[in-house]
């Protein structure tokens, strides 16, 4: 056996009956010891030594709610960002068209991250203004909150959308006073479209995704739950069989597949340490930028309570299905009406059969929960995933629309106190991948330039301890894998990072500037600064 000793650190375990160590030992990818340099050396005298420097080191983090293919994707996309106008996205969509190959009349365009609430006129755009520059082009325009589509009409020709196409179950297809669509797909019926473009650009995802994987891997991610689809599973399959995933996947699946994947026998938590099946994805709602999350009361302009993506009844069904089944099921909400919706499901299924499958069910997102929510989403035993970075982002359009509701808004501090548990995560591209913004979101409710003072509802700030567990070790929870991930004990797997200042007592608001030195997985560095 061959070890490798990593000494001369301050290796935070977040294991609160060993917090440190100064040396750690590994081999075959797991942590055979952990304790002082001395006693490193006499574990493994004759072993490779890797000198840290008296740098500081953690458990790798884990992004646990990421669309890695979008993200992947984002690198051939039209960044339309810093659009304040529809013209604006036109004029950019127009400048990529101008520098294609002459001649070429037929391919696909792609764009991401336009946000018509930050401009001029919030309104929502329509197909013809992008005919004018796109031509034969087809061309997807998806909204920086990724719940929203925006398409030409060579587009919506391939996809066979037109006045006569139905809108389907929890989605929309914008139609104009004529009954014409305008181009803009809301909720399914984006992700109806989504699925069928998985095809268009399956060959740009395998060359984009290894790139994708090791730019995560020198942030420090370790792990990721990957919430794309199945041409996700693909390409990270195709990569597993090559040896070159740089990190370890868990791979949700989407809610279209469930029948296809019960059928093949497909569990969760079936496969190895760096590829494993994970839940089944189920929207309960939308998103609040989009008019589309799922609330108790009515909000914003049109006095509306949102959209139930998936109705309560056929929810109910879905999470039980998929967890007789064997599989858990990770419930999209956004809005408090649909985490209650969420927790319905869970009860129901579990009142049915209380054998669940491996791990447990999760709620992405949580944005806004009911406060008589609290205690039942702590009784579900369900992992509340949320994404402290979109907590900052989203401060004046929480308080503009939901300002006088009585709910509570990314609540991480109160679901924990009420005896939940809480995983942190990106949502990238929706937000940034980098693990530190989030924690020093989580831990100050505050953007990077100290906006607003004291925090915005500072009574949801969590401590370092909780902010670093949400970051890197209660992720297991919702795969069945606390026994190999989330703290540096013997016996776990061997992933850790060495970072730049003591993550758990520098300045909150020097979290946002830490950054990783170096990235181990399997016990091998898979990055150094």
């Amino acid at each position: 056996m061959t070890f490798t000793v990593y000494e001369n650190a301050v290796f935070h375990t977040l294991d609160p009956k060993n917090p440190t160590a100064s040396s750690l030992v590994t081999s075959e990818g797991q942590i055979r010891f952990l304790g002082t340099v001395e006693a490193a050396r006499k574990f493994a005298p004759r072993a490779h030594r890797v000198d840290l420097g008296g740098a500081h080191a953690m458990p790798g983090f884990a992004d646990s709610h990421i669309h890695t293919a979008q993200l992947a994707l984002r690198q051939a996309e039209v960044d339309l960002s810093p659009a304040t106008s529809s013209t604006a996205v036109v004029a950019l969509v127009a400048e990529h068209i101008a520098q294609l190959e002459p001649g070429d009349t037929t391919s696909w365009i792609f764009g991401g991250r336009w946000n018509h609430h930050g401009w001029t006129h919030p309104e929502l755009p329509g197909r013809r203004e992008l005919d004018a520059v796109t031509g034969s082009h087809p061309t997807a325009l998806h909204h920086a909150d990724l719940h929203t589509y925006w398409l030409n009409s060579a587009a919506l020709g391939y996809l066979g959308i037109d006045a006569a196409t139905a809108d389907p179950a929890g989605g929309t297809i914008v139609r104009d006073a004529s009954g014409a669509v305008t181009g803009i797909l809301l909720e399914a019926a984006g992700f109806n479209a989504g699925r069928v473009l998985e095809e268009v650009t399956r060959d740009d995802l395998a060359t984009l995704l290894p790139s994708t994987l090791r730019a995560l891997v020198r942030q420090g991610i370790t792990s990721i739950h990957d919430i794309d689809g199945m041409d996700a599973w693909d390409a990270f399959s195709d990569l597993h069989e090559r040896r070159a995933l740089p990190l370890r996947v868990n791979k949700i699946m989407p809610v279209a597949v469930l029948d296809r994947i019960i059928e093949q026998g497909v569990r969760t938590g079936q496969g190895d340490k760096w590829l494993r099946r994970g839940g089944v994805k189920i929207f309960s709602d939308g998103s609040l930028s989009s008019g589309t999350c799922l609330m108790h009361a009515p909000y914003g302009h049109s006095s509306s309570e949102g959209l139930a993506v998936t109705a309560p009844e056929e929810l109910n069904r879905l999470v039980k299905l998929a967890n007789h089944n064997g599989l858990t099921a990770a419930v999209h909400a956004i809005g408090d009406r649909a985490v209650s919706n969420a927790l319905d499901a869970f009860e129901q299924a579990a009142g049915n059969h209380p054998s669940m499958p491996a791990g447990s069910n999760r709620i992405e997102h949580v944005q806004h929960i009911a406060r008589r929510d609290l205690p039942r989403l702590a009784a579900s035993g369900a992992l509340a995933c949320m994404q402290p970075a979109s907590c900052t982002s989203d401060i004046e359009l929480v308080n503009s629309l939901l300002g006088d509701h009585d709910v509570l808004s990314y609540a991480w501090a109160s679901i924990l106190n009420a005896g939940g548990a809480v995983s942190f995560s990106s949502d990238a591209p929706v937000e940034e991948t980098n693990p530190f913004h989030g924690l020093h979101a989580g831990t100050t409710r505050q953007r990077p330039d100290g906006f607003p003072a004291g925090g915005w509802q500072p009574e949801e700030i969590l401590t370092r301890p909780q902010a670093l567990h949400a970051a890197a070790t209660s992720h297991a929870l919702a795969t069945g894998e606390g026994h190999l991930k989330g703290t540096l004990e013997t016996g776990k797997l061997a992933d850790f990072i060495v970072v730049d200042r003591d993550p758990t007592t520098c300045p909150p608001h020097d979290l946002h500037s830490t950054y990783t030195l170096m990235t181990v997985i399997d016990g091998r560095i898979h990055w150094s600064d």
